[in-house]
């Protein structure tokens, strides 16, 4: 398998491409043989990581993704631990994605925990993530500290995808606390939106499933979801549903649930 890397929101990818994000940009048009819109400079993470970490050197063959379905042939031209420059080539078939639509809306749990959820989450063909902080959620945030979460849990969505071969990142939504987001949202509509509770009475294979139908999956933190919290989901529209006889953790949970989910109407 050749090394991937993401090109993040390159943009249109060919010769007429014409917006480019921040963390890649255009090489000047004086690049000489490397040509201009298709040849991509890398920022300094993804520099590093193909020269440092996977020790490439110029002219290896790697694929490019663009986080939205796009994969192309790449070779890297001109390998610069700080500035890697990579040439687009051909668009190559992708198939990777799963055809439930399904949002993680996940409790944060404390350290690694919350990481091994998201990146196993990503893995499983999760569409979106939207952490929550809850009333019994172990770990409290301030604005900045939310913020640098933040952008190492897309780091981490990144990292999955290259690893796993998924194309579109999953959309990563900001931190918000479950009791406003339940009270501001707007469900959307023929959604599937179920709460995982040990103490449901109904199984999840007693729910209906169509790749169509959007599913929301929300799981509490680890004590759980307080009864107030509980009564705003069910008030919210979401139905309580149970994994088997056995109580598992937040970070197992959501994960179990999804691959049950890829078993049942996916692409298992």
């Amino acid at each position: 398998m050749r090394p991937r890397v993401l090109i993040l929101d390159a943009g249109r990818l060919g010769p007429d491409a014409d917006r480019l994000g921040p963390d890649v940009e255009p090489l000047a048009t004086d690049a000489g043989e490397l040509g201009a819109p298709s040849t991509f400079r890398l920022d300094a993470q993804r520099s590093h990581h193909l020269v440092r970490v996977l020790r490439l050197q110029a002219g290896a063959s790697l694929e490019c993704f663009d986080g939205r379905g796009g994969r192309f042939e790449a070779t890297l031209a001109v390998a610069d631990p700080r500035a890697c420059v990579v040439l687009i080539g051909t668009r190559l078939a992708s198939s990777t994605e799963s055809p439930l639509r399904v949002t993680l809306l996940q409790c944060v749990s404390a350290g690694e925990r919350m990481d091994w959820t998201i990146e196993k989450a990503v893995e499983l063909g999760v569409t979106a993530i939207r952490p929550l902080s809850s009333a019994r959620s172990p770990l409290r945030l301030d604005a900045a500290r939310a913020q640098r979460r933040r952008e190492h849990w897309q780091r981490l969505i990144e990292a999955a995808c290259m690893q796993c071969g998924r194309d579109v990142l999953p959309q990563l939504h900001e931190l918000q606390a479950l009791d406003r987001w339940l009270a501001d949202r707007r469900r959307p509509q023929g959604a599937l939106s179920l709460a995982l509770a040990p103490d449901a009475t109904r199984g999840l294979r007693e729910m209906s499933f169509a790749p169509e139908r959007e599913i929301e999956l929300l799981v509490g933190p680890e004590s759980g979801l307080d009864a107030h919290e509980s009564e705003a989901a069910r008030r919210a529209g979401f139905t309580a549903v149970r994994l088997g006889p056995r109580t598992l953790r937040t970070e197992t949970a959501g994960v179990a649930a999804l691959a049950a989910l890829q078993a049942l109407a996916g692409d298992f």
